[in-house]
């Protein structure tokens, strides 16, 4: 396995254990109080590239977000809008042409 790979999981726990000692710091540096920080969900792999939320207090998975299929969906879309710019343009030169 390339080194950077393997080495990315330990730069990612490290860098996710020193944000919140940095929010605190910055809060320090600035002179104010620091927020409560209420977490109520956890998220958690469910497999490919779906992520559950599982909630703390009840230890139940809140559900997975209905549309990972971001590029089909950009797709619809951009059918949708050129089918409209084309219907559009053919009514134009309809009238345009004085029919």
């Amino acid at each position: 396995m390339n080194r950077t790979i393997s080495q990315s999981p330990a730069i990612l726990q490290r860098l996710r254990l020193r944000t919140p000692l940095d929010t605190t710091e910055m809060y320090q540096n600035i002179g104010r109080d620091e927020p409560v920080r209420i977490v109520d969900y956890t998220p958690a792999p469910g497999g490919g590239i779906t992520v559950e939320l599982i909630k703390h207090s009840t230890g139940t998975a809140k559900g997975e977000p209905a549309n990972h299929n971001t590029v089909k969906a950009f797709a619809r879309t951009l059918l949708r809008w050129t089918i409209g710019s084309a219907l559009l343009l053919i009514l134009f030169a309809y009238f345009g042409a004085g029919h």
